[in-house]
C-alpha cells in the first residue's frame, strides 16, 4: 500500500519525476565515470611500477680530442687519428648525494680475469690471430721499416703450433725502427698481421710487433703505480738474460700470454643484473635457470650466471660447480677484449690470485642482436661469467690491472619511475661537469603522462560528479518533500501516521535514485573505458624481456594501459547515491513530520 501511493504521487507530477530520474543518472555517470578512471590510475600504476624500470648509464666526458700522428709501413706514411683525452677520472662518490634516492646503485663494474685452463674458450673451427713470443734473428742485417725475414731459433709461446723455420717481420707502427743484426738473437713478442702485398713477400707469414712490456696498475683509485719497464717489445737475448730483472719480465710475460690467451674468462660483478645495459633493455635475458635473487646480493652466495655458448662448449647445466680463481680486475676495457688483454704488475710480474672459490651455476644467459648490444663495449664475452658482488669477500686494491673514466657501458644506477626531473634538479646543484648521464625508463615517462592526464580528468569528474549529486537529491527531495508538506499535513489529519507518511514520501524518491543510480553507474563504467582509451591515445609497448619477462613468452604482448572500467568502482557510486538519497530525503522528512498538520493548514488558508 505504501509503495503504491508513493507511486501515484509521482505520477501526479510526470515532468518533475522524468527529470529527477535523468538528472540522477547523469550525476551517477559522472561519479561512476571519475572513480572507474581513478581506480584505473591506480591500477595501471602498480601495474607499470612492475613491469619498468629507470636506470641511467654514466660516461664521463673527454676534455678535448687531441690530434695525433701513427706510422703504417704500409702504405708508408703518417695517419692522422684523434685520440680523446679525459684527465682526471672523476670518482664514483660523485654520484652519492642528499635526495638521490637510488633503488640500486650507483655501480661501477669492472671484471676479473679467471684462469681457466680446463674449459674450452673456443668453438671448434674457430681461428684467431696468432700470438707468439719468439727468439729470432734475421736473415741478414735489416732494418725492419718493411718485411724482413728472420730464423726462428726458439719459440716460448704460440698459440698454434709454428713449425716453419722462417718468417717476416715488419715494425709496422715505427717510422725509424732500429736495425737487426744476424749475429744478434732477439726476443719478440709478435703476432701475425696483415701482409702487404709487396711483390718479395711471397709467404703470408707475416709477422709484427704486439703490446710492449708496460705495466697499467693502479691504486683502489685509479693512480697508476710508477714502474721501470722497458716499454720494448723486442730485446737482445745476451748470455745470462733471463737471470736479469729484463729476462725475467719476459718470462712473466710468457706466462701471462700463457694464461691469458683464450685461457682466462672474464668475471663481471655486480649488485643488480638490470643495472647491466644488456640485460636491462632484452638484449641478453635468463634462458635457463634463474636470475641472481635478494639473498644472493645480501648475502653473498656463491652462484653466478654463465653464456649459451660457454654452457654449451663445456657440457655445463644448472647446478654445476665452477671454481673461479681471480687474479686482477681491469675497469678500463669491456670484458670482449679480456682474451687481448697482457697485465703486469708494476714490478713487471704475474699477478697473483687474490680471491678464490666454488661458485654454483644458477642461470644460463644468451645474447640477442640489436638495442645495446649493437656496441662490441656492451656486449659480454662470450666466456663471461656473471657473479654478485658480495660474493668477494677480499680486497682487489692491490690487483687492480687498469683503471679509466666511467663509461655507459660499466656504471649505471637505477631510481624510482618518474623521478627523472627531480634527480636532474638535484644533480645541477651538485655543480659537478664531465659527466654525461642517460636516462632509459623503457616508456614509462609517456605512460605516466597519459595516467596524469587520466588522474586529471578523473578527478573534475569525481568533483562535478560528487555536486551534481548532492545538489539534485537536495532540489528534488525539497520538491518531493518540503514543498509537499501541506498534502502530508492532509494525510496525518485524515489518519494517516507519521511512519505511514514517511514510507509514502521515502519509497518513491529511493526507487527514482536506485534506478537512475544503477543505469548511471552502468554508463559511466562504459564511459570510464571510452574516456581512458581517448585520454591517453592507447600508447602500446613492447615489454619483452621487461622485468619479469624471459624468453619463450609471447613475443606478441605487450604493455599498455588498463582501459576497462572497474564493477567495484561501479557499485560503489551506485550504491553512494542511493545511500545519499535515504539521508537526505530522512533528514527533510524528519523536518517536515515534526511541523503539527493543523499549523501547516492554517499557514496553507492565511
Amino acid at each position: 500500500m505504501t509503495i503504491r501511493k508513493s507511486l501515484l504521487k509521482l505520477r501526479r507530477t510526470p515532468v518533475r519525476t522524468i527529470l529527477f530520474f535523468l538528472l540522477v543518472g547523469f550525476a551517477s555517470a559522472l561519479l561512476s565515470t571519475g572513480g572507474g578512471l581513478w581506480q584505473m590510475c591506480r591500477e595501471n600504476m602498480a601495474r607499470f611500477e612492475g613491469i619498468f624500470q629507470t636506470i641511467a648509464t654514466v660516461e664521463q666526458k673527454p676534455q678535448r680530442y687531441v690530434r695525433k700522428e701513427a706510422w703504417a709501413a704500409d702504405p708508408g706514411e703518417y695517419k692522422t687519428v684523434n685520440k680523446a683525452e679525459y684527465g682526471d677520472t672523476i670518482p664514483l662518490s660523485a654520484l652519492s648525494f642528499e635526495g638521490a634516492d637510488y633503488i640500486s646503485g650507483p655501480e661501477r663494474r669492472g671484471w676479473y680475469a679467471a684462469y681457466l685452463p680446463d674449459y674450452e674458450m673456443m668453438d671448434a673451427g674457430m681461428g684467431i690471430t696468432n700470438h707468439m713470443v719468439v727468439e729470432a734473428s734475421p736473415v741478414e742485417d735489416s732494418v725492419p721499416a718493411g718485411p724482413i725475414k728472420m730464423e726462428v731459433k726458439n719459440i716460448l709461446y704460440s698459440y698454434y703450433p709454428y713449425n716453419a723455420p722462417m718468417f717476416y717481420y715488419c715494425d709496422h707502427f715505427d717510422p725509424s725502427p732500429e736495425m737487426l743484426y744476424a749475429d744478434k738473437t732477439y726476443i719478440m713478442r709478435i703476432y701475425d698481421g696483415l701482409p702487404h702485398g709487396w711483390p718479395e713477400v711471397s709467404d703470408p707469414q707475416e709477422y709484427i710487433p704486439s703490446d710492449e712490456i708496460v705495466s697499467t696498475q693502479t691504486g683502489p683509485e685509479g693512480a697508476f703505480l710508477p714502474n721501470d719497464l722497458s716499454g720494448d717489445s723486442i730485446a737482445e737475448v745476451t748470455p745470462g738474460f733471463y737471470e736479469t730483472e729484463e729476462g725475467q719480465r719476459w718470462l712473466a710475460l710468457v706466462r701471462e700470454m700463457e694464461m691469458g690467451i683464450w685461457r682466462s674468462s672474464p668475471v663481471t660483478v655486480t649488485d643488480n643484473l638490470d643495472l647491466i645495459p644488456i640485460f636491462y633493455d632484452g638484449s641478453a635475458s635468463i634462458i635457463e635457470g634463474r636470475e641472481f635473487t635478494k639473498e644472493d646480493y645480501s648475502e653473498g652466495r656463491r652462484v653466478c650466471l654463465v653464456s649459451r655458448k660457454f654452457a654449451k662448449r663445456n657440457n655445463l647445466k644448472i647446478g654445476d660447480v665452477m671454481h673461479l680463481p681471480l687474479r686482477y680486475g681491469d675497469y678500463r676495457e669491456p670484458g670482449t677484449e679480456a682474451v687481448w688483454n697482457v697485465k703486469l704488475t708494476a714490478e713487471g710480474m704475474n699477478f697473483p690470485v687474490f680471491e678464490e672459490g666454488d661458485w654454483e651455476i644458477c642461470g644460463i644467459y644468451d645474447m640477442l642482436p640489436g638495442g645495446f648490444a649493437k656496441s662490441s663495449s656492451y656486449r659480454l664475452d662470450d666466456n663471461e661469467i656473471i657473479i654478485p658482488r658480495a660474493s668477494i669477500k677480499n680486497s682487489d686494491s692491490e690487483n687492480i690491472a687498469d683503471w679509466g673514466p666511467m663509461k655507459g657501458w660499466n656504471t649505471s644506477f637505477e631510481i624510482p619511475n618518474g623521478t627523472i626531473s627531480h634527480w636532474k634538479e638535484l644533480w645541477e646543484k651538485q655543480g659537478i661537469e664531465g659527466l654525461e648521464i642517460t636516462f632509459y625508463d623503457k616508456g614509462y615517462s609517456v605512460l605516466e603522462d597519459g595516467i596524469k592526464r587520466m588522474k586529471k580528468m578523473a578527478l573534475i569528474l569525481l568533483v562535478a560528479g560528487a555536486v551534481s549529486v548532492i545538489c539534485v537529491l537536495l532540489f528534488f527531495c525539497h520538491m518531493f518533500i518540503t514543498k509537499q508538506s501541506v498534502a502530508t499535513a492532509v494525510e496525518r489529519s485524515l489518519g494517516m501516521t507519521k511512519r505511514q507518511c514517511a514510507g509514502s514520501l521515502l519509497t518513491g524518491i529511493v526507487l527514482l535514485a536506485l534506478c537512475g543510480g544503477i543505469l548511471g553507474s552502468i554508463g559511466g563504467y562504459y564511459c570510464a573505458g571510452k574516456a581512458a582509451g581517448q585520454l591517453t591515445q592507447v600508447e602500446r609497448f613492447d615489454r619483452n624481456f621487461s622485468t619479469g619477462m624471459t624468453q619463450g613468452q609471447d613475443e606478441e604482448e605487450k604493455t599498455d594501459y588498463i582501459l576497462e572500467g572497474n564493477w567495484r568502482v561501479c557499485t560503489a557510486a551506485g550504491t553512494a547515491v542511493v545511500v545519499l538519497a535515504v539521508g537526505i530525503a530522512s533528514a527533510m522528512i524528519c523536518a517536515s513530520l515534526r511541523r503539527e498538520p493543523l499549523a501547516l493548514l492554517s499557514g496553507r488558508e492565511e
